[in-house]
């Protein structure tokens, strides 16, 4: 599965320079094996470690401007999801000068993108390696969709599932059969607290349960809440809704929603914004402007 993502995420991309860095150096022929014929492989020289991804993202930016490239987006291999499509507008977007960030269900980025070297820097000497690549900094305004990190703009790319431990890989398959082929999971610690949760605040109900799971309707969704108990872990899922900003506002007394979450239209014209359950599970809820 994970050669079958390299080759379709590995890939010229029109208009612009594709760059794949990889290591360790005696896996370079294996890569060279998976990349496109227009793909230029690098040795990446540090060690990487994926529970860290932004700051190798801002590394690897570095190094492209250094090259001379710009502007750069920087994405990780193992969102599959994503198409050409979506990596277009996002490089659209920071053509426009535009800071360009692309969460996935944690939270952090599987993209990043910049406008320039200048961009970068500026976000790395206002103490943003920490603060801009952790949602923090889109805090604009949800009239706008943009928010600031000092004078920089930033546009929210599309919500996508990286795969990074055995949950998240399930969840990606179930996903990907497609709309109409159930609820999205959603994993919980303790199932009886997290439908009275989801009872109070989105005023869902109750379809269906058994001693694991339960299946849940809300007005905008439909979600399976599966207890996981003392091997839960914090995931997150992403919810097509109709009306964003409405959903938006009935949350607003319950404090669920971040700074860096609230609305913002995102680099394929959709509207969508992040609530964080108790578990701390994060509901991303996207829809028509």
């Amino acid at each position: 599965m994970q050669t079958a993502w390299l080759k379709q995420v590995v890939q010229e991309l029109p208009g612009a320079a594709v760059v794949l860095f990889g290591q360790p150096a005696d896996a370079m022929p294996m890569l060279r094996y998976f990349a496109g014929p227009g793909v230029e492989l690098r040795e990446w020289p540090k060690p990487f470690d994926p529970r860290g991804a932004a700051d190798p993202m801002l590394d690897a930016a570095a190094a492209l401007f250094a090259a001379g490239h710009g502007p750069v987006l920087v994405r990780a291999v193992d969102a599959p999801e994503p198409q050409q499509e979506d990596l277009l507008a996002c490089l659209q977007a920071c053509r426009g000068g535009e800071f360009v960030w692309a969460p996935d269900q944690r939270g952090a980025p599987w993209l990043c993108g910049f406008a320039d070297a200048a961009q970068l820097r500026a976000l790395l000497d206002a103490g943003a390696r920490g603060q801009a690549l952790s949602g923090e900094a889109q805090s604009g305004e949800a009239q706008t969709g943009e928010a600031q990190t000092g004078q920089i703009a930033v546009r929210r790319g599309p919500w996508a599932r990286t795969v990074r431990d055995e949950l998240d890989l399930p969840m990606l398959w179930h996903e990907r059969r497609g709309e109409g082929a159930g609820a999205p999971t959603l994993p919980v610690r303790d199932l009886q607290s997290a439908l009275q949760f989801f009872e109070t605040v989105f005023g869902t109900e109750l379809l269906s349960r058994d001693a694991a799971q339960a299946l849940i309707a809300a007005p905008s969704f439909t979600l399976r809440l599966q207890q996981r108990g003392p091997s839960f872990a914090a995931n997150g899922v992403c919810l097509q809704v109709d009306a964003v900003q409405a959903l938006f506002a009935s949350l607003q007394p319950h404090d669920l929603v971040a700074a860096g979450d609230r609305p913002a239209c995102a680099t394929d014209g959709r509207w969508d914004f992040t609530a964080t359950d108790p578990f701390g599970n994060r509901l991303t809820f996207r829809g028509p402007a």
